[in-house]
C-alpha cells in the first residue's frame, strides 16, 4: 500500500487554483487501487488539531498558532510551525511505510528537512503552481536571467532582490525534494535553463478537470439570458477570477471600452471577488454594459460559461489556469495575452487568440497599450463574425479533451507517485 499525504493550506488560494487542484487531485485518486490517501491542512482555521476518517481517506488538520493568516507568518515563524507539524505528523504515520509527501506551496520548503528527518525512508513531490518573479517583471525572462546572474553585492535594487531571493528559494525547494510536477512547458523549460534542474527529476502534468459541461443551443441560451435579465441580443464576453493587478483586469476593461464604440451589443461579465473601486472607476463611459458579480457559485459560474460569447483571460502569470480549462469544457472561444502558461492554452486561429506585447524595446506604456489594442481587436473580431466564433467554440472543446480532462491528469500522477 502506498501512502499519499496531499498537503493543503486553509488560505485565499484554497478559494482558487491551488485548492481546484487539490479537489481535483483528490477526487481522482482517492478511491484508486493500492492507495491510502491522506490530506493534510496547514494552517487550518480550526481551533485544535484534529484526525478524520471518511469516505476511504483521511483528513489531518494543524492549526495555524494563535490563529494567524498563512500569508502573514515570517520565514522564521513558518520555519518553527514546520517544525512542530512534522512532529505531529510522526504521531500519526508509519516511519516504515510507504510514504509519498506532494506538498504545493514554495512557503512549506522549510517543512523537507524536518521530513527528511523524521521519514527517512519517504519520497517527496512538489508542485509549482505559482512563480512570483513572473508577476513582478511581467515575465521578462531576459532580464530574470541577468539579475540572478549578478554578483550579491552589486543587487541593490528592491525589485531585483525579491527575484533573486525568490529564484534562490524556488530552486533550493527544487533541489531538496525528489520530484518536481511542471503544471506548464513554460516552467519546465526555464528550471533546466534558469535553475538548473535535471529534466530526470520534472514532470509535466497539465491541470485536469472532469467534463461538467451542458452544451446547450441558442434558444436555451435566450432563456438563460432572460433569467438573468441579459438582453437577448447582446453578445457575453467573461472574465472569471479575483480582481487582481496581475490577472490583467485594467487592461480587459480599456480594450472593452474600445470594443463598445464598435460593438454596442457587447456586455462584459466581471466573475471574482476582490477591491471593486479601484476597477470601477475606468468603466465610468460604459456603466450600462458591464457587470460585477463578486464571487460566486459554481452553479451560477457554469450558467455564465454556458452563455458566454468569449472568454477573455488576460493574465501575466498563470501555470495552467483552472477558468481557461472550464471556459474550453464549455466550447468558449479564448483571448488571452501570449504570457506563460496561458499562452500554450491557446492556438491562434484555432481554439482563440493570443496577443502579443510587442519587442523588448518597448516601454512599458507602450506595450500596454498595444496590448489594449489587440484584445479589443480580437474580441471585435469573434463578435462580429459567428462563422467564426462557432468554428473556435467547437475547436475549445476539442482542445479540452485532448489534454485537460481529469483522466490524463490522473494517470501521469500516479506515475509520479509509483515511478
Amino acid at each position: 500500500m502506498k501512502h499519499i499525504y496531499l498537503f493543503c493550506s486553509d488560505s485565499r488560494a484554497g478559494d482558487y487554483g491551488i485548492g481546484t487542484y487539490l479537489r481535483e487531485l483528490t477526487a481522482c485518486i482517492k478511491e484508486e487501487q493500492g492507495i491510502y490517501l491522506t490530506l493534510v491542512e496547514l494552517q487550518s482555521m480550526e481551533k485544535e488539531f484534529s484526525v478524520v476518517e471518511s469516505e476511504g481517506m483521511r483528513t489531518i488538520k494543524i492549526p495555524s498558532p494563535r490563529l494567524a493568516s498563512y500569508w502573514q507568518l515570517q520565514p522564521k515563524k513558518m520555519e518553527q510551525y514546520n517544525l512542530a507539524v512534522s512532529c505531529l505528523l510522526k504521531l500519526q504515520i508509519d516511519k516504515e511505510e510507504d510514504n509519498v509527501f506532494h506538498l504545493n506551496y514554495l512557503q512549506h520548503d522549510s517543512l523537507v528537512p524536518y521530513l527528511r528527518e523524521m521519514f527517512p525512508l519517504c519520497k517527496i513531490v512538489f508542485t509549482i503552481h505559482y512563480m512570483g518573479w513572473l508577476t513582478l517583471i511581467k515575465g521578462d525572462e531576459a532580464y530574470f536571467k541577468k539579475i540572478i546572474q549578478k554578483e550579491e553585492v552589486k543587487r541593490t535594487d528592491a525589485t531585483e532582490k525579491f527575484v533573486y531571493d525568490d529564484y534562490s528559494r524556488m530552486k533550493a525547494m527544487c533541489q531538496s525534494v525528489d520530484g518536481v510536477i511542471c503544471l506548464s512547458s513554460y516552467t519546465f523549460d526555464i528550471l533546466q535553463t534558469g535553475y538548473g534542474i535535471t529534466q530526470e527529476k520534472l514532470t509535466l502534468i497539465s491541470n485536469g478537470l472532469k467534463d461538467e459541461a451542458v452544451i446547450v443551443g441558442e434558444e436555451q441560451k435566450r432563456v438563460i439570458k432572460k433569467e438573468l435579465s441579459f438582453n437577448e441580443n447582446e453578445k457575453i464576453i467573461l472574465f472569471v477570477g479575483r480582481l487582481d493587478e496581475e490577472k490583467g483586469l485594467r487592461l480587459l476593461l480599456k480594450a472593452f471600452e474600445k470594443v463598445v464604440i464598435h460593438f454596442p451589443d457587447a456586455h462584459l461579465i466581471i466573475a471574482g471577488s476582490g477591491n471593486y473601486d479601484r476597477f470601477l472607476k475606468e468603466c465610468t463611459s460604459f456603466y450600462g454594459k458591464v457587470t460585477f458579480t463578486g464571487k460566486v457559485e459554481k452553479d451560477f459560474l457554469y450558467k455564465l460559461y454556458q452563455i458566454a460569447d468569449v472568454g477573455v483571460h488576460p493574465s501575466l502569470n498563470e501555470q495552467c489556469s483552472y477558468v481557461a480549462i472550464e471556459m474550453m469544457m464549455h466550447g468558449i472561444p479564448l483571448v488571452g495575452i501570449d504570457s506563460a502558461g496561458i499562452g500554450e492554452m491557446i492556438e491562434s486561429g484555432y481554439n482563440g487568440y493570443k496577443v502579443v506585447g510587442g519587442q523588448d524595446s518597448l516601454s512599458d506604456v507602450d506595450r500596454q497599450s498595444l496590448l489594449i489594442k489587440q484584445l479589443g481587436e480580437r474580441m471585435l473580431e469573434i463578435l462580429q463574425n459567428d462563422e467564426l466564433r462557432q468554428r473556435l467554440s467547437e475547436n475549445s472543446r476539442i482542445v479540452y479533451r485532448s489534454r485537460y480532462k481529469d483522466a490524463q491528469m490522473k494517470n501521469k500522477i500516479l506515475e509520479v507517485y509509483f515511478k
